[in-house]
């Protein structure tokens, strides 16, 4: 699940590093293995309907509260247009507030629950992507940490975990085991 972090764009999700360029085709595949991954996570698809949900019902509530003239209709039968005139301004204003709510909802959304489904899709593709920050990672070392975030994947850190880079000493218990054993786990 992603996270709400300093880094997250406003305007629109990060998915991967400004240096990745894929070709149109390439994008709409990659997104379209994300949407599908998504589908089997029925948490993700409810959080992303509840947060994508708050505008309408922050404009539903907001209505409740409306003054007497959004409610009541016109003072006098005829006089509607200056009535209009006098409220259109306000509901500018609040048609542009919604929207501007519905889209940090959306982004938000996408950045908690669908991000990390596209960064997921791009590492089974074999692109070296940081699972955090979507930051491309060197090709040579794809288990290294992040440069611009430092994180770590979690499979690299647990495959590591007993190597001797990982600084544990040679002779080490897991080593001592590891060379008891051939590759297929069977005792020499």
């Amino acid at each position: 699940m992603g996270t709400f972090d300093a880094a997250m764009n406003l305007i629109w999700p990060c998915f991967y590093d400004s240096e990745y360029r894929p070709t149109q085709l390439e994008r709409l595949v990659i997104h379209w293995k994300a949407n599908l991954r998504m589908l089997r996570f029925p948490r993700d698809i409810g959080l992303f309907t509840l947060i994508s949900l708050i505008p309408m019902i922050c404009l539903l509530s907001f209505a409740e509260w409306l003054p007497g003239p959004f409610r009541s209709g016109p003072a006098t039968p005829g006089a509607p247009l200056t009535e209009l005139q006098t409220l259109a301004p306000v509901l500018l204003l609040i048609a542009v507030g919604f929207l501007a709510l519905q889209h940090l909802a959306f982004v938000a959304a996408m950045n908690l629950t669908y991000v990390h489904h596209v960064r997921a899709v791009l590492r089974e593709q074999g692109v070296p992507v940081c699972e955090r920050c979507g930051q491309l990672l060197s090709p040579d070392h794809p288990e290294s940490a992040c440069p611009e975030c430092g994180h770590r994947s979690l499979a690299t850190t647990l495959d590591n975990l007993d190597s001797p880079e990982n600084g544990e000493p040679s002779g080490h218990p897991s080593q001592d085991v590891a060379a008891k054993h051939e590759p297929n786990g069977i005792r020499r």
